[in-house]
């Protein structure tokens, strides 16, 4: 048996199991999520006999501890930082056939982490746990430089790529441009404070006169109250010209969204919101992120076109918003090769059967 074990179910995690479904044999392998079921996504009747939700502590240990050491392979996406943590070291016995799914948060859990004690304690576990791990499995090589340095790993490197949510058939399907009288801006990708929305909003400030629309995506991924502070400080300095979304949004609407985008600006100080940004160099969008983050490399070695977000204190309204046909040309065809079902599939072969 193979197992796959995720956090909570979230609009990644179901492309993953779906992409699995249509592409692998489901006969050997078990999904597990560490949560209630959320009943916003559908599986057909063939996958729910091969989903297991655990939501306590006591299900983990005597439900799913007798299956992991049964298991032929463990597969980890995303790692979590919590209780379960304690679990995780008294069965470091299991690493010797787990692969650790590195998405990001997981790794820079060290750098970002509360300042208390219970951090710490977690932290010290994980520096414990992660030298026994023998392999990581990540988009982004720099992401697993960083843990290999970090954590003094000693676990190999797998190359993969998660399916992103948005079809790109889809969006060459729709009929949606960029509105021709208005420059939309997307600004971040989640209410997650790391976006840090108000210091980007600061210097979006000087083109606030221009025909602007700003869209910033506040549905998930930070706290509510944090949320309303963006949008009030956003609507203070915009008006009507500053669009909080609010709500979730399923990945047709969102690709609706992301159709209509011209430019887009990412402050994260990490590798985050990759799904989002291959989705807009696909889409013909100018994307703005750090130049010092692990992904501004990864991507540009792909032959992608991305501009350094220190930059646009410097820069006037029409270089701002300057992106030649050429380049929005080549970023979708990089995209379109690499981001194909056919590589997904090439590439979560080699890792399935390793």
């Amino acid at each position: 048996m193979e197992i796959h074990i995720f956090t909570s179910e979230g609009t990644y995690n179901h492309s993953f199991i779906k992409f699995y479904e249509n592409n692998f044999e489901l006969n050997n392998q078990l999904f597990v999520f560490r949560c209630k079921s959320e009943g916003i996504y559908k599986y057909s009747s063939e996958l729910k006999k091969r989903i297991l939700y655990i939501n306590n502590s006591i299900k983990f240990v005597f439900i799913l501890f007798y299956k992991l050491i049964k298991a032929d392979k463990i597969y980890i996406h995303y790692f979590p930082v919590g209780p379960s943590l304690y679990f995780w070291y008294l069965s470091k016995f299991l690493f010797k056939k787990t692969t650790w799914i590195l998405w990001g948060g997981d790794l820079y859990y060290y750098k970002y982490r509360p300042k208390n004690f219970q951090s710490d304690v977690y932290e010290f576990i994980r520096r414990s746990i992660f030298k026994k791990i023998s392999r990581i499995a990540c988009f982004v090589k720099g992401d697993y430089e960083l843990a290999k340095k970090i954590y003094n790993s000693k676990a190999s490197y797998e190359y993969i790529v998660y399916p992103i949510p948005i079809d790109f058939g889809y969006i060459n399907s729709l009929k949606i441009e960029p509105d021709a009288n208005f420059l939309t801006i997307l600004l971040g990708n989640s209410s997650d404070p790391s976006n840090e929305h108000i210091a980007v909003i600061n210097v979006l400030k000087k083109f606030k006169d221009f025909n602007i629309k700003i869209v910033c995506p506040l549905s998930y991924g930070g706290e509510i109250e944090y949320a309303k502070s963006v949008e009030e400080y956003g609507r203070n300095i915009f008006g009507d010209k500053f669009i909080a979304l609010k709500d979730f949004i399923p990945p047709e609407e969102y690709a609706k969204i992301i159709k209509g985008i011209d430019v887009a600006i990412f402050q994260h100080q990490r590798q985050q919101g990759l799904g989002t940004i291959l989705s807009l160099l696909y889409t013909g969008a100018k994307v703005f992120i750090r130049e010092e983050i692990t992904s501004f490399e990864t991507l540009s070695q792909m032959g992608l076109k991305l501009f350094p977000i220190d930059k646009v204190n410097e820069l006037d309204y029409n270089s701002f918003i300057h992106l030649d046909n050429e380049t929005k040309l080549i970023n979708k065809r990089v995209i379109s090769r690499e981001f194909s079902n056919e590589n997904y599939v090439k590439i979560w072969k080699n890792l399935f059967e390793n």
